[in-house]
């Protein structure tokens, strides 16, 4: 027996139905809203008896993925694939910053289109094409890890901080106007544990106690206009979680109470081991996790995830969509979290050096042929045809219609003609004048 498996498969049935009743619920009041059409001609005059269809284009909800192997298959057919599935599913895009990738040498930056290849670090300004393209919304990440960097850079750390300047600034004055959000800071956690390794062997830096404040600090300065979000791991995010005296939730609270400007809180979801996954797969704690963090009232993004097809040596694919639908289905109905983001689409797309949980091969929602996983269908269900408002509605006697859609924009058909497209959003208006 997969001992795994079937402890996974325990915690996904637990509270199904507070799961299925709070989902409905939360889900009619967090994400949709109730709207009036009032049909005019071009003179003003009010319009009876019209035939109105409503069809949703896009979601203001962030679902993510990053987009690490953008173009970088030698096979042009498999770069056309990856694009073609990444924009079927997802309307927001992770772009790689990672210190190593971007200056691998001193002063060579690696920003500019037609860079020498760096596996799974696509040159930014690429990307950024690509996503622009495609109305892709972006999030950089990160500005600062402590671990994927340079080998160049140096040990000493009064000499550190003015290359952090530099790289952030250089970032700023290339991207601020064109990637909404970024990752200031990642893996705060993680620090200590590398204080307590040799840093040649971990290839990480040690750091300053106060360092994510100063990251901040100096992000605060030259991201003006962007979402700041920080982003731990999924130890800290959930396997660790005691509720509000929760390492990751205390650093928040002291940063916050210090006048630390953070934006967003990312909580990483690599579920590759079942130790402490419990407060992940059981939705009703689930829920008590993001409740918990949401009394900051920041918005949330679960900004890593991953959860693998293949369970110790069992490919279970029925078990890793079960995982998706539920994990999506809780955090899409909460009101605090405003993004989704999976982290390895295909198979194919992990790193070459194993992590725990991060780089399980089988992490994907694509295999390595590229075919569609049933979790990549339980998605494409959900956020394409479940969660998207389309209909037709006969205004009748009236000279307007009502009805209740999901946020995002939206194309206006009357009578079989396109007449314009609106954007319904939580914060906007509720009532428009469409001239027909």
């Amino acid at each position: 027996m997969n001992q795994v498996a079937e402890t996974m498969r325990r915690f996904l049935n637990e509270d199904q139905e507070y799961m299925e009743d709070r989902v409905q619920r939360d889900i009619e009041a967090n994400r949709k809203g109730f709207f009036k059409l009032n049909l005019v001609d071009k003179d003003g005059t009010p319009i009876k008896n019209a035939e109105v269809e409503v069809r949703q284009l896009t979601h203001d909800f962030d679902f993510g993925c990053n987009i690490f192997m953008l173009d970088e298959y030698d096979d042009e057919s498999k770069n056309e694939l990856y694009k073609e599935k990444f924009l079927k599913l997802f309307n927001t895009a992770v772009v790689p910053l990672y210190w190593e990738g971007t200056e691998p040498k001193p002063g060579h930056l690696r920003y500019y289109k037609g860079s020498e290849p760096f596996y799974r670090r696509p040159p930014t300004d690429a990307v950024v094409e690509f996503c622009l393209e495609n109305n892709l919304r972006m999030k950089g990440h990160p500005l600062f890890w402590h671990e994927f960097i340079p080998k160049w850079l140096p040990k000493n750390k009064k000499e550190l901080k003015p290359l952090l300047v530099k790289r952030f600034t250089e970032i700023s004055e290339r991207y601020a106007d064109k990637i909404e959000m970024f990752d200031v800071v990642n893996e705060p956690s993680r620090v200590w544990d590398c204080k307590m390794r040799d840093r040649e062997k971990c290839n990480s830096l040690v750091l300053e106690d106060d360092y994510c404040d100063w990251c901040f600090k100096l992000a605060d300065d030259l991201f003006k206009t962007n979402q700041l979000f920080l982003n731990d791991t999924v130890g800290a995010s959930f396997f660790q979680y005691r509720g509000k005296y929760s390492g990751y939730y205390l650093n928040i609270k002291d940063m916050l109470s210090r006048g630390i400007r953070i934006d967003a809180i990312g909580m990483q979801c690599h579920l590759g081991v079942c130790d402490g996954s419990e407060n992940v797969f059981n939705p009703k704690k689930l829920y008590h996790v993001l409740d918990t963090y949401g009394s900051f009232a920041k918005p949330i993004h679960i900004s890593e995830i991953g959860i693998p097809s293949q369970i110790s040596d069992e490919i279970d694919e029925d078990l890793q969509a079960k995982a998706v639908e539920n994990l999506y289905k809780v955090c899409f109905s909460h009101k605090n979290v405003e993004g989704l983001v999976w982290w390895n689409l295909p198979d194919d797309g992990v790193l070459t050096q194993k992590r725990a949980t991060e780089n399980l091969p089988s992490t994907g929602l694509l295999d390595a042929d590229y075919h569609e996983k049933k979790a990549y269908q339980v998605l494409n269900g959900l956020i394409n045809n479940k969660w998207r408002t389309n209909l037709t509605v006969s205004s009748q006697e009236k000279s307007y219609i009502t009805f209740r859609g999901f946020y995002g924009m939206y194309d206006i058909y009357v009578n079989g003609k396109k007449v314009g497209d609106l954007h319904l959003s939580k914060d906007g208006l509720d009532e428009f004048i469409v001239e027909a």
